[in-house]
């Protein structure tokens, strides 16, 4: 099957990909959906919402700095810096679509990244705009601070909340990268989170599905390819096949 899914790879002309949190996992950072996971907990679903965030700020940013801010010194894996070979060494057209906040298509090299659910770079205020550096929200909480615009407003990461809406632009951008792709990898989900998942029926009908995820998927019987493996292990090992070569 390996050999097939390298042939199908190396005819593609325009790759779409969608990853969620499984792809960054080898980063060393946590699958909050996993079973235990620290969504699992009641009072941590409750507290990362926009309602949490506009009517209990306090609150919202105790579990907000548990959750994303000891994100330090993570490196893209071999899963990342692979799909950006894709685009650097071998010259392919490779937009991602990411439901993960964490940056690191970026950091690996790829041109074209949608961040379907924001980011960690910047924070801004709700009342007037202003955009602030993610570290100053970093420094505003060790020292015990909720993070306030000068304006008396409480600044806002740039990640979507429970409550709120994906940014259109963004979504309309993934929603054509799938209309144009002929090859579709969906790497490091369960394709069970909405409306990121929709993002598979904008496909059009002669394209590939490879699959990679450690557990299987709503969409398994409908791929062309299913990989239950590791992505940053199975993706080198795909994509230095179209030389002959492995990185």
């Amino acid at each position: 099957m390996l050999a097939r899914c390298v042939e199908r790879l190396r005819a593609a002309r325009k790759i779409a990909v969608l990853t969620g949190a499984g792809i960054s996992t080898e980063s060393g950072i946590p699958d909050f959906r996993s079973p235990n996971g620290l969504w699992q907990r009641r009072e941590v679903r409750e507290s990362i919402t926009r309602s949490c965030f506009f009517h209990q700020p306090e609150r919202f940013y105790r579990y907000f700095q548990e959750l994303f801010l000891p994100w330090t010194d993570i490196e893209p894996n071999g899963a990342h810096r692979a799909l950006a070979q894709l685009e650097q060494k071998y010259g392919k057209w490779v937009a991602v679509a990411t439901q993960n906040i964490d940056g690191l298509h970026q950091a690996a090299g790829s041109s074209q990244v949608a961040e379907l659910h924001g980011h960690l770079r910047t924070a801004a205020c709700p009342d007037c705009g202003a955009v602030y550096d993610m570290a100053e929200v970093r420094q505003a909480l060790d020292q015990k601070r909720t993070p306030a615009c000068e304006c008396g407003g409480v600044i806002k990461p740039d990640v979507v909340l429970f409550g709120d809406s994906l940014d259109p632009d963004t979504w309309v951008k993934a929603q054509v990268w799938m209309q144009q792709a002929d090859l579709i990898f969906c790497i490091g989900t369960s394709l069970t989170v909405t409306p990121a998942n929709t993002l598979i029926d904008r496909r059009r009908r002669d394209s590939a599905l490879i699959i990679i995820n450690l557990e299987p998927t709503a969409w398994d019987d409908d791929a062309d390819f299913v990989f239950h493996e590791k992505a940053g292990e199975l993706l080198p090992r795909l994509v230095g096949q179209l030389d002959g070569q492995f990185f």
